[in-house]
């Protein structure tokens, strides 16, 4: 794995490749204190599959310039001239938790090319407020605060955090290395991200109207079951698994369950 950055019209856009050169091509969007460095499982597993994984720092996060954005759709734009400059054509897309709209925006945006979109742990659609009632009555005023706070103030909250992060993270070499990008941005990108997450996304997620497949856990105390299960509702051609280990992170059975079925669409 090689993490580089493309300058595209003088922005730096990060990216990092695993699994098979030749392979289908899978687009993935990490988590909100990741970025494109992953587990070297993950080369394996998608060496594996037949899968050409391709992941992607949005701005802020690992190699990627912060750049404003005024929703989750902006992103597209920006994806394009990556996707061309590394002659991608068809393809799938797969979030991981925070990664998942912008998962979603791609497969809204570009129908004739996204062919499926994979989901882990994703986030609700919490610009609505039903979905978004089904997080604890705790939750609302951190709600609040994203959605009205300036991005300054958000950033700085993330930095006032940033020990504890990495004590809570201290397990995890690639978040520990992404939690160390993102200070070197000023927490930008997780302060952008959390602010868009609050808002419309730009896109109506009825659009979305390729196979969408989900993975989520009932016991997920970052993420509620329910909020989840509406979300996945909203799309037409959803599917959702439980995921049994009781944790936000994907677990290593759900991880190779989504690997197999990548192995299965790409020899399809």
């Amino acid at each position: 794995m090689k993490h580089t950055a493309l300058t595209i019209d003088g922005v730096a856009h990060g990216f990092a490749e695993y699994g098979d050169p030749h392979g289908r091509p899978v687009v993935l969007h990490h988590g909100l204190l990741g970025d494109a460095g992953l587990p070297d499982v993950w080369d394996a597993w998608a060496w594996e599959a037949g899968v050409r994984l391709i992941a992607l720092d949005r701005p802020g996060h690992g190699l990627s310039d912060p750049v404003p954005m005024s929703a989750v759709a902006d992103w597209t734009p920006l994806v394009l001239p990556v996707l061309a400059a590394l002659e991608v054509d068809a393809f799938d897309v797969l979030g991981v938790s925070a990664g998942a709209p912008y998962a979603y925006a791609l497969a809204a945006a570009l129908p004739e090319r996204v062919r499926r979109v994979w989901v882990l742990s994703g986030l609700p659609y919490v610009a609505d407020d039903a979905i978004r009632h089904r997080y604890p009555e705790a939750a609302e005023p951190v709600w609040t605060f994203y959605r009205e706070a300036p991005e300054d103030e958000v950033a700085a909250r993330f930095a006032g955090a940033a020990e504890r992060l990495a004590d809570v993270f201290a397990s995890s070499p690639s978040t520990l290395a992404a939690l160390t990008g993102l200070a070197g941005h000023g927490w930008r990108g997780p302060a952008r991200e959390v602010r868009l997450q609050t808002r419309p996304w730009g896109f109506d997620p009825a659009g979305v109207a390729q196979p969408v497949r989900l993975w989520h856990a009932p016991a997920d105390e970052e993420v509620p079951f329910p909020a989840a299960e509406a979300t996945a509702a909203l799309f037409p051609s959803a599917r959702l698994t439980e995921q049994r280990a009781p944790d936000h992170v994907p677990s290593g059975p759900t991880l190779r369950e989504l690997f197999e079925e990548l192995r299965a669409v790409a020899r399809s």
